[in-house]
């Protein structure tokens, strides 16, 4: 069937086979060789010049770094001097005073107007003896310069300058100099290369060396290159792109009679920049050792080589003359079958192999590796029929429409006899096929074989690279789509995450991220940091590089898979908005994933897009604040009205049942007195929990005022031991009080507040000390250094009950109190926020130390102003000379009160006349020629004509004796501005209902 396969070569064609192929594959051998020992030699050489980079970068960078230190502190001294009102030299001199150590410490001088220089250790000399000019130095901004010292000519020193600003002009020179010789020092303390480095900084600006390390003689760079003997061309180039401003390495001949290896780079201080150089010789010695090292292993390697050829061919050469002589008996089967044998062991990629007969197409197949998917393309072929035949019936291949052109150009008659040339021809080509209901990549390898007089025959071997080519098809859409949202972005660059190395895949052009310095960064850390130390908006690198991390980067990407990062960059002068996108793309189906990181500018409109998100994702975050905390409030409102309510009712219980018995007993007089004073008793809780109700409400709205004036501290004290008397002797309380440190008992102040503060300090005192116990308070002045001013300390201790340090950390919040201490204590757990809220708007602090179950201790300190004490023994206290048919008209037009008054009012003597509103009063009052009555009780509310109107139309009488009667306010509206409004309509006193009789007659006495 196969007429071109009759038998196979003789041994002399072999022979020249196997010669023609030793040859070629030593030839292919040695140039790969050859190219790899380049590639070594090229790292090697690289790694040389690494160490004069690593050197030159760390020179560079302490030398830059000892700038930027003293920069520093020559900017600080600059600021502490400049902008300074009416500024002159006479006032500068005592801040220069006042900074002398500091300057003599540093050895800072200072180069003022008219060329004269304070030294650092204060003395002051002509700048022309520093070779100083303040003109020349004054107009410039910092900066590094180089000078002699005109009684040092021969040395030459450094100066570092920082101008003084003053409303925005130079008015001083702040600088530093030190000696190049300390610099020499410096730069030749280095071991490397035995001591045969050297180190140059260069003044790019004439040419000349700033330091030299191994000359004594400050030349110029030219004088060294017209004293070489060869190369100064390359010498010359190298200078010219070193002086302009650029960075390069070579290596030169006879330069100071030794060749020499050089690197140089650009210094960020000045014009200048530093060169490294060593010796040839000892920075090459790596080079030289690798390359010997390399020819030793080649010839090694090409004589191994040459012996394991020879010995192979001689084997092949006996297994064919073998063959050979056993294919004399013409079994052509036999032969042909050992031939795809041998391909097929050669070939285990193959699902199967094709021995084709290009003439007639004709064909064998050898099973490589027999699968599902070998036996479903066999059963689409006959080999009866030949392979053209059936590469052509498109609807017996299934093959995908797209390769059918390629497959008919290929599998023809004309294409396979085409590759019967005298050599081996190859094609391979890669075509879809439909395989068990999928499209499968299949790829065919022909390979022509002839032996010169026409006969021959083309071997197929098919593989499947499905799996190779979905990958490289799906790397390829996906850069695709990379590439087109790469065009909207400045510059994109995939990243590593586990190493941080980045490749840059697009850089848009002419634009910031065009920079060739920038493509020599491989590290994306590295990158970022460049990014914001050179553009960055100031007050955004911080947040920049916290939102960069690495760590920060993984955790967004593995929460979301795309992340963003918004800031500002300062491009040519001009604030732009940009932002910085993460996703996480893989490389490929089976690769590990990379991060691809992109550069965008967004206008200001995306920019308020989403600083608008950001807002509602505030507002929204706000909001859920806001409902926990309004969740918060309406628990604690519960609680509050709850406690409130306990309040409230068990003192009104009180008053309820006690009058009712009260009104039971009439005839029992003892019982009814009990009852009276345990209704007042009561009486005076009720009115104590709403006052703290009404403090507490006064204190959140922010209307708590005070009501200042001179007062007898003596009296406040003592007026509240009196009322904390009987609840002593109720349980059997020592009480002591200690008022011996008060020098000044006479002060201004809220006298109402700052008893109730001591009240209810001690209240709690009380309270929570078990009978037998003993509380103390104890009062101290301290004189203070401002003028008719003096502290008072109110000490406040009791062996009670204590509180827990855990309480003690919320003791002052509204409604707070400590349930495994004081469930057996009344109270709303308002007493101690008012306390501190008080003492606080008198000007004063409060501390609480306390130990559970051993006491508490309550320091109150405030700052009083002293009331001036009157001459001759003047004093304002009125003595009181009784009631007796004094006048008075009540104005109420409650019919309960104005009762209950008018009873207190006559059992104390008084002669009451009683209206029930304002206008009645005014009318009454109008008509009199005289004053009628000696004082007025006046109500606020009152129907037809308040109070306040009342009181401002008898302000306005003509008649000035009834204009002026006392009118006192007696009303319900107890707050503080109540009371403010009641001065400002013109009243003389406030009294707040319920009245203490004993209260309403000390305000009476005041007007009587």
């Amino acid at each position: 069937m196969l007429k071109n396969i009759d038998g196979i070569h003789n041994e002399k064609v072999m022979r020249r086979d196997h010669l023609v192929f030793a040859v070629v594959l030593v030839a292919v051998s040695t140039l790969l060789f050859f190219i790899a020992c380049q590639k070594i030699l090229k790292i090697v050489e690289d790694g040389c010049f690494n160490r004069l980079r690593e050197y030159a970068e760390v020179s560079s960078n302490e030398f830059i770094m000892n700038n930027l230190h003293y920069g520093g502190t020559l900017q600080f001294v600059a600021d502490a001097l400049g902008d300074r009102e009416n500024y002159s030299i006479d006032s500068l001199q005592p801040k220069l005073h006042e900074m002398q150590p500091f300057l003599r410490d540093q050895k800072i001088s200072v180069l003022l107007p008219g060329d004269v220089v304070v030294l650092p250790d204060g003395a002051v000399t002509e700048s022309l003896n520093m070779g100083l000019s303040y003109k020349e130095e004054s107009s410039q901004d910092a900066h590094v310069a180089v000078h002699l010292e005109s009684d040092k000519p021969e040395e030459k020193l450094l100066f570092h300058f920082v101008p003084v600003k003053s409303r925005g002009r130079t008015v001083a020179v702040v600088f530093w100099k030190f000696s190049l010789g300390l610099i020499h020092q410096y730069l030749r303390n280095d071991n490397r290369y035995n001591r045969k480095m050297f180190v140059y900084v260069v003044n790019r600006d004439d040419g000349r060396f700033i330091t030299d390390t191994k000359h004594d003689s400050l030349k110029s760079i030219y004088d060294y290159m017209n004293e070489m003997d060869n190369e100064k061309g390359l010498f010359s180039m190298h200078v010219d792109s070193m002086l302009a401003g650029a960075t390069g390495e070579a290596c030169v001949e006879n330069y100071w009679e030794e060749s020499n290896c050089f690197y140089y780079r650009p210094l960020a201080v000045n014009h200048w920049s530093i060169v490294i150089s060593a010796p040839e010789k000892t920075a090459m010695a790596a080079i030289h050792k690798v390359r010997s090292i390399l020819l030793c292993f080649g010839i090694l390697v090409l004589v191994l080589f040459v012996a394991y050829f020879a010995l192979l061919h001689r084997v092949a050469i006996r297994c064919i003359s073998s063959e050979f002589d056993r294919s004399k008996q013409d079994d052509v089967g036999r032969v042909r079958y050992m031939q795809m044998k041998l391909l097929g062991l050669l070939s285990k990629n193959f699902i199967h192999i094709y021995y084709v007969n290009p003439e007639s197409g004709s064909y064998v197949v050898y099973p490589s590796a027999m699968n599902d998917l070998y036996k479903e393309i066999l059963s689409r072929f006959d080999c009866n029929v030949s392979l053209y035949d059936i590469m052509n019936n498109d609807e017996l291949t299934k093959i995908h429409k797209d390769d059918l052109e390629l497959c008919h150009s290929v599998f023809n008659r004309d294409a396979f006899l085409e590759m019967m040339g005298p050599n081996e021809s190859r094609k391979v080509v890669d075509m879809r096929w439909f395989i068990n209901g999928n499209w499968v990549w299949l790829r065919h390898t022909l390979i022509g074989f002839a032996d010169g007089k026409g006969e021959g025959y083309v071997l197929i071997g098919v593989e499947d690279v499905n799996d190779e080519k979905v990958a490289v098809e799906a790397e390829r859409e996906r850069l695709s789509v990379i590439k087109g949202l790469s065009e909207d972005f400045s510059l994109v660059s995939f990243i590593n995450p586990s190493t941080r190395e980045d490749h840059l895949y697009y850089v848009k052009k002419n634009n910031w991220a065009d920079n060739p310095n920038w493509r020599k960064v491989g590290n994306f850390e590295d990158r970022l940091k460049l990014i914001a130390n050179t553009l960055v908006h100031p007050d955004d690198r911080k947040m920049f590089m916290e939102m960069t991390s690495s760590e920060v980067v993984s955790e967004k990407l593995a929460a979301k898979g795309a992340y963003y990062v918004n800031y500002r960059m300062i491009i040519n002068g001009v604030v732009e908005y940009w932002q910085l996108k993460f996703v996480m793309a893989g490389k490929a189906p089976d690769a590990q994933n990379q991060i691809v990181a992109g550069f965008i500018s967004v206008d200001e409109s995306t920019r308020l897009q989403l600083e608008q998100k950001e807002q509602l994702e505030t507002q929204a975050e706000a909001l859920k604040q806001a409902l926990s905390a309004a969740q918060a409030a309406n628990s604690a409102k519960k609680e509050f009205l709850n406690s409130i309510s306990h309040e409230i009712r068990t003192p009104l219980n009180a008053v309820i049942g006690l009058t009712s018995i009260a009104s039971t007993h009439l005839e029992d007089t003892e019982r009814v007195k009990d009852c009276l004073v345990k209704i007042d008793q009561s009486s005076d809780r009720l009115l104590s929990i709403i006052n703290d109700i009404l403090d507490m409400s006064r204190i959140e709205s922010g209307k708590f005022d005070l009501n200042e004036g001179p007062m007898h501290l003596f009296e406040v004290i003592h007026e509240v031991e009196r009322d904390i008397r009987n609840d002593l002797q109720a349980k059997d309380l020592k009480f002591q009080l200690d008022c011996v440190g008060i020098n000044d008992d006479e002060v201004v102040c809220d006298k109402e507040r700052l008893r109730q503060v001591l009240l209810k300090v001690l209240s709690n005192a009380i309270k929570f000390t078990k009978e037998g116990g003993s509380v103390s308070m104890s009062v101290k002045e301290t004189p203070l250094t401002k003028s008719s001013y003096a502290a008072y300390e109110f000490r406040i201790k009791d062996n009670g009950i204590g509180m827990s340090e855990e309480f003690l950390k919320t003791v002052y919040e509204p409604f707070t109190r400590e349930s495994a201490v004081s469930r057996d204590v009344r109270g709303m757990g308002l007493g101690l926020a008012i306390t501190k809220n008080s003492v606080e708007m008198m000007g004063g602090q409060i501390e609480i130390a306390s130990r559970l179950n051993v006491g508490t201790e309550v320091t109150m300190t405030f700052e009083f102003k002293l009331v001036q004490l009157k001459k001759n023994g003047e004093g304002d206290t009125l003595v009181n000379s009784g009631f007796a048919g004094k006048r008075i008209l009540l104005v109420e037009d409650n019919i309960l009160n104005r009762e209950i008054t008018m009873e207190i009012l006559q059992d104390n003597g008084f002669i009451v006349t009683a209206v029930e509103d304002g206008d009645i009063a005014v009318k009454m009052l109008s008509k009199a020629k005289s004053r009628p009555f000696d004082v007025v009780l006046m109500d606020v509310r009152m129907p037809v004509m308040d109070g306040y109107e009342a009181t401002k139309r008898i302000r306005a009488f003509e008649n000035k004796d009834v204009a002026e009667i006392p009118i006192i306010a007696m009303t319900a509206n107890a707050f503080d501005e109540d009371r403010k409004a009641s001065f400002e309509a013109g009243m003389n006193e406030h009294i707040a209902k319920p009245v203490s009789i004993e209260k309403l007659k000390d305000v009476l006495a005041m007007f009587l």
